[in-house]
């Protein structure tokens, strides 16, 4: 079944059914014309020789007579009328037609003979009569027609058929052949185009959305699909730009709001409402920071500096002691050996800030969190809270995603470490601590 729904099988069976029916139509159309032109007849006299054979009898008295068979009414119908004479070994004679008077002699002169073809043109093919000697119901019989008489629509067909199995069936079976060998290269050929650009589209990353499927060599009756494809990268690339300056907009605007907010709140006498509210703006200024990080990352200036991630880890975990501080939790820094990488020193560190983040507040009150470095280039970050199950773990780094959808978080974090990895030739993969928790590992330079 697939094999019927490829272009070249599709292009084969159209061709072949094409060469049967144009065969078809011109053998249909020689006959037509055969017909009108009065050429559909028996040539030889052979079929009207066998019709009147068939309809020899004798009467009561013995006399030769014609049976009125169906066949020989249709020969007497003929126009322009036929004639034939037909004699026994008794001297018994019937006659139809105007027979001409040399042949009445003729006959006489033939007894004694099979059959014969009289007057014959120049090929032997086609003679003006014609003599036999049948055996019928009556006995034998010595039989002379003219030829030219109206053939039956049986033989009609049967010559047909003759001529479509020995003329047209040839050649129908070597165009065939021609066509399945044939037509495969006829389309790769054809298709190179479509096929160079289809590899070329599939290497189109999506953060390259300048990029547009080539012209070149491709067909005119693909060239709008692949102009179609091109206006539809334009327009989603459009409405990528559209959606970045809205998150730039909408984080810039927010940061004053989220500010003097934070200013007013500090002045509230303490209680369990002003933590509950500083707790609420501070998830808003850090949803504002990755709103603008999200737009940062695609202008990150330079990935070749020099970057000491063992320098790196312990700054971010000096950043976020406090929070963690604030949750009950412990917050360690397991880097013995310095490691250095080639990066962009602010992003990775945003990076490693919201892995950090994302195991406060996933970890729960009182958790333990380690920062380790492994070499060759590669940041663990691991907690002993419930973990990420093993069916989330792939979908945890899509924006906006959340394990616990009133949760507090925002779903961007991870989403942006994902990022900085790929930014960085490196992967963001989630696993299990040693304590069942989650374990991210933030791995860098995988192709260097």
């Amino acid at each position: 079944m697939m094999s019927l729904l490829s272009l070249r099988w599709r292009l084969i069976w159209s061709l072949i059914l094409l060469q049967v029916v144009v065969g078809s139509l011109v053998l249909g159309g020689f006959i037509g014309l055969v017909w009108v032109l009065g050429r559909m007849v028996d040539e030889t006299g052979q079929e009207t020789i066998g019709v009147i054979q068939r309809a020899l009898a004798r009467d009561a008295q013995g006399k030769l007579v014609m049976a009125p068979t169906s066949e020989f009414q249709r020969l007497q119908k003929a126009d322009p009328p036929f004639w034939f004479i037909a004699r026994d070994d008794k001297g018994g004679e019937i006659r139809e037609g105007e027979v001409p008077p040399r042949y009445v002699a003729l006959l006489s002169a033939l007894n004694g003979m099979e059959r014969m073809g009289i007057e014959p043109s120049s090929d032997n093919t086609q003679p003006k009569a014609r003599f036999e000697r049948v055996q019928s119901s009556a006995g034998p019989v010595n039989v002379m027609v003219q030829t030219g008489g109206p053939l039956t629509v049986k033989n009609t067909l049967k010559g047909t058929g003759m001529v479509f199995l020995f003329l047209v069936a040839p050649m129908a079976l070597l165009t065939s052949l021609g066509v399945i060998l044939a037509t495969p290269f006829v389309v790769k050929r054809g298709l190179k185009g479509v096929v160079a650009t289809a590899e070329h589209a599939e290497s189109i990353d999506v953060h390259e959305r300048t990029t547009r499927l080539p012209l070149d060599n491709v067909a005119s009756e693909i060239r709008p699909l692949v102009n179609a494809v091109n206006r539809a990268f334009d327009r989603l690339n459009e409405g990528y730009d559209r959606q970045e300056r809205f998150l730039a907009d909408a984080a810039h605007e927010l940061r004053t709001p989220i500010t003097t907010l934070q200013i007013h709140l500090e002045g509230l006498p303490n209680g369990p409402l002003k933590v509950k509210l500083m707790q609420a703006s501070a998830r808003l200024a850090t949803l504002a920071e990755q709103l603008l990080d999200l737009q940062r990352l695609d202008h990150i200036a330079s990935h070749d500096q020099q970057v000491d991630l063992k320098a790196l880890c312990e700054r971010a975990a000096a950043d976020i002691a406090p929070l963690a501080i604030m949750n009950r939790c412990t917050l360690s820094v397991d880097a013995p050996h310095v490691l250095a990488v080639r990066g962009d020193a602010p992003s990775l560190e945003r990076a490693l800030a919201n892995l950090i983040q994302n195991a406060i507040e996933h970890g729960g009150q009182g958790c333990d969190i380690q920062v380790r470095l492994c070499e060759p280039s590669c940041i663990e970050v691991l907690d002993s809270g419930p973990g990420i199950p093993e069916a989330d773990r792939e979908r945890v780094v899509a924006p906006f995603h959340r394990l616990v959808p009133r949760g507090r978080g925002a779903g961007l974090g991870l989403h942006l470490v994902a990022e900085v990895a790929r930014l960085h030739g490196g992967q963001l993969t989630i696993g299990s601590s040693e304590s069942g928790g989650a374990k991210m590992r933030l791995e860098l330079n995988l192709d260097a």
